[in-house]
């Protein structure tokens, strides 16, 4: 199969997903956000929890395809590589988490960029010694043995077993594994990117792996097939989601079996849809420049390439007007942010002026990341 088509499928879904995260992680203000680009507070699946099972489902989806024409490395030198990656993603999140707060004594250990570590580092081991579809028999015991643990097994000194924050199972071994004072800093008792939700987590990226042995496996020109493919298993997952939702409640903070199932479903979907749009192209407009898929979706091109310079990028960026200062004429100091928010913004609705600014944020990483993808500058580690 033609690998530039499976790029330019996989980096499509992957700019939209980091896209969809400037969108939500970058509010003008955390006190007016409209309610799709909010988290759900506990129970739920909002816009917004979609993007990290998205992130990791393309992290999946990137394994067979990029391991497909190594393989005639040696596993040794092969395992070192993935090893380097994701000790490198590993200590971004570190340092990430660290910027700004400047403290060693309560640097939170778990994080974004160390969940996509984890995964990347344990499946892509794992595909090393069982390529092709045998990885996918780890779905199938992690999936039900997380939710065994979370609806059997009780925190230690608990009287029962809950799923209430804090007070599961997965909470308990964040606790006594990283300490209290190296968890969320809003939530102390818990963490939303923890060890035990870490190891469901995998289950996101396996669904991904099978969507990468499906591009991996058919044709360049079975664009049809891998379509019916899509939309058919999405369905299917988002149907078991649902259903399995009425009996454990959909929780990206625990990545209950249910969330992770269901957002694979729109994930299959989604990457369906993007297939859909290149099959439609590739027939009816390829002649015309300016009506390529690549045209219209290049801000989701750009995104996709340098998903990793843009996530750390913003993050730091988005620190530092937080903590940068301006001194006003009475007296008083306020943030790089707060001084852009309010004087560019002001005449807004207070909720408009908020998406405003998120929106002003993507378009600025997108001007950025255009001027890099013409110069060919990209982040890969």
């Amino acid at each position: 199969m033609n690998s530039n088509i499976r790029i330019l499928s996989l980096d499509l879904f992957r700019g939209f997903t980091v896209a969809g995260m400037i969108l939500v992680n970058n509010p003008g203000s955390w006190s007016y956000i409209y309610s799709p680009l909010k988290h759900a507070q506990w129970n739920g699946c909002t816009p917004t929890d979609l993007v990290f099972p998205f992130f990791l489902f393309a992290v999946g989806v990137s394994i067979p395809v990029s391991f497909r024409s190594k393989m005639e490395v040696d596993r040794v030198t092969l395992l070192l590589r993935i090893i380097k990656r994701s000790a490198s993603l590993f200590f971004i999140g570190l340092f990430l988490n660290f910027f700004g707060e400047w403290s060693l004594g309560e640097l939170r250990i778990p994080g974004v960029l160390q969940r996509i570590a984890f995964v990347y580092l344990v499946l892509a081991s794992v595909f090393l010694f069982l390529p092709d579809k045998k990885i996918l028999i780890l779905t199938v015991p992690i999936l039900l043995g997380h939710t065994w643990l979370l609806t059997q097994v009780a925190a230690p000194g608990a009287d029962a077993v809950s799923l209430e924050p804090g007070r599961d199972i997965g909470a308990w071994i964040d606790r006594s594994l990283f300490g209290v004072p190296h968890l969320w800093k809003f939530s102390k008792t818990w963490d939303p990117e923890g060890f035990l939700s870490g190891v469901s987590s995998l289950s996101s990226s396996l669904f991904g792996v099978l969507c990468g042995l499906i591009f991996s496996s058919t044709e360049k020109t079975d664009f049809a097939k891998r379509v019916g493919y899509f939309f058919g298993i999405g369905a299917l997952l988002l149907l078991c989601g649902l259903l399995w939702g009425l009996l454990l409640p959909m929780n990206k903070s625990l990545w209950t079996g249910s969330y992770s199932v269901y957002t694979a479903g729109l994930a299959f979907v989604c990457v369906g849809c993007f297939e859909f749009l290149y099959l439609w192209n590739h027939r009816m407009i390829r002649s015309d420049p300016f009506l390529k898929l690549e045209f219209w979706f290049q801000p989701f091109l750009v995104y996709g390439k340098n998903a990793i310079l843009v996530f750390a990028g913003s993050g730091i960026i988005a620190r530092i007007l937080n903590v940068w200062t301006i001194d006003r004429e009475n007296g008083k100091s306020i943030s790089i942010k707060g001084f852009l928010y309010s004087k560019l913004l002001s005449g807004f609705d207070p909720y408009d002026a908020s998406l405003v600014y998120a929106f002003v944020w993507v378009v600025f990483w997108w001007a950025i990341l255009t001027f890099l993808d013409r110069k060919r500058f990209y982040i890969k580690l």
